[in-house]
């Protein structure tokens, strides 16, 4: 008799310490995946934002400025005209 409950004990306490480790697991797998989602976000952020640096440089260079919610600069009309249909001129330098 007391060989079975101290059996019956045992086996209880395996399957609290099975499901306390599986719940461990499960908690830590969606934690897992949480983060890697955010990681992707903040990377493909980032990378925008490493895209955007080089037209940040170029208009921090030009002379241009914002006019009524329109880019607006100082072309260099002896530059050459770039462009497909040779339509875009050069800004002038910012003094």
């Amino acid at each position: 008799m007391k060989l079975q409950a101290a059996q019956r004990t045992i086996s209880v306490a395996f399957a609290l310490a099975g499901s306390a480790l599986l719940l461990f697991l499960l908690v830590g797998w969606l934690l897992l995946s949480y983060y890697r989602r955010e990681l992707q976000t903040v990377q493909s952020e980032l990378q925008r934002h490493e895209q955007a640096i080089p037209i940040l440089q170029a208009y921090a260079a030009s002379d241009a400025m914002l006019c009524d919610g329109h880019l607006c600069v100082n072309t260099d009309a002896t530059a050459p005209a770039r462009g497909d249909k040779r339509q875009y001129r050069p800004a002038k330098p910012r003094h």
